[in-house]
């Protein structure tokens, strides 16, 4: 079968006229004390061909003297990675963009192994989690000067440099997390700054720095499905490790729910957690059940 070959600065697409991937090996995760090589743009229409786009994506990469190769993966998780593996059935929720199904039956064929398991979960806000426990958490946070507030719109850039710096800190311990710069970060969020509700959006701060937030945007997709806009989809809740102590996250989940409730909204999603993440626990506290599941594979070459 034959390729399109080209050269795209530190990635090379391969593509003919059914199909298409770029292969990463430039600035990619760290996997075992060593640079990883990344799969992604995947687009296959059918198995056997598949197999070969993807064997010939690993003859590039072992060119460049890549040993391991995960995929599907826009080059790092900062961008778009993971196969949908299961789903019960409902319609995708905005920012769910991951790759079909069908993957990764492909990915298996061409001797790839799941290596990273992700989950959505969906629950009643009204199940909200909530003890005497929160009320200690609220005051040893004011006792240690921490204040929460809402993320502001008139300053978002401002903003977005607080959740970048608590971000880069508190991920560094994810599964191929890769450092990113400040004005790439910017750029992946910036475009749905006049999608957000700043009252959704929670910043604390201690002394004026950040130490946690969690951002949150409406599931404007069920606004495309013709149904009334009532899920709040959790992309991110995070705080830096030396906070972590302080229930803070917790903290931010019950104020967000508070606020939800006041604007009638009826369920929220816990997006994209890791399988061995906090998280985890953090939803399956306040009744979210399993709707999606996720796939990342790895092959050593």
């Amino acid at each position: 079968m034959e390729f399109i070959i080209e050269n795209q600065g530190n990635n090379i697409k391969v593509s003919n006229a059914n199909m298409s991937a770029t292969c990463y090996f430039v600035n990619t995760p760290i996997f075992d004390g060593r640079n990883i090589g990344c799969i992604g743009e995947l687009e296959i229409n059918n198995s056997n061909d598949g197999i070969k786009l993807i064997e010939k994506c690993e003859e590039i990469l072992f060119s460049k003297g890549i040993k391991y190769i995960v995929a599907p993966m826009n080059g790092n998780t900062w961008k778009k990675y993971r196969t949908l593996k299961y789903t019960n059935g409902e319609e995708p929720f905005i920012l769910e963009n991951v790759n079909p199904i069908e993957d990764n039956k492909i990915l298996k064929n061409a001797g790839f192994e799941e290596i990273n398991t992700y989950t959505s979960c969906k629950g009643l806000i009204s199940d909200a989690y909530y003890s005497d426990i929160i009320n200690l958490a609220e005051k040893q946070l004011a006792d240690e000067n921490i204040i929460i507030r809402k993320f502001n719109k008139d300053d978002y850039i401002n903003d977005l440099y607080k959740i970048f710096n608590v971000s880069k800190e508190s991920f560094t311990k994810n599964p191929f997390y890769t450092p990113i710069d400040r004005e790439d970060f910017i750029s992946q969020y910036e475009p749905y700054i006049n999608m957000v509700d700043e009252d959704l959006i929670l910043i604390a701060e201690k002394d004026g720095i950040e130490v946690g937030f969690v951002f949150c945007i409406p599931n404007f997709n069920e606004l495309n499905q013709g149904k009334a806009l009532q899920t709040l989809i959790l992309k991110t809740i995070a705080v830096k490790p030396e906070y972590e102590d302080l229930a803070i996250g917790n903290v931010l989940l019950n104020r967000i729910a508070n606020i939800a409730k006041e604007k009638n909204y009826l369920e929220w999603i816990f997006a994209f957690m890791h399988s061995s993440n906090t998280s985890q626990k953090m939803a399956s506290r306040n009744g979210a059940k399993m709707i999606r599941e996720y796939a990342l594979y790895g092959k050593e070459i």
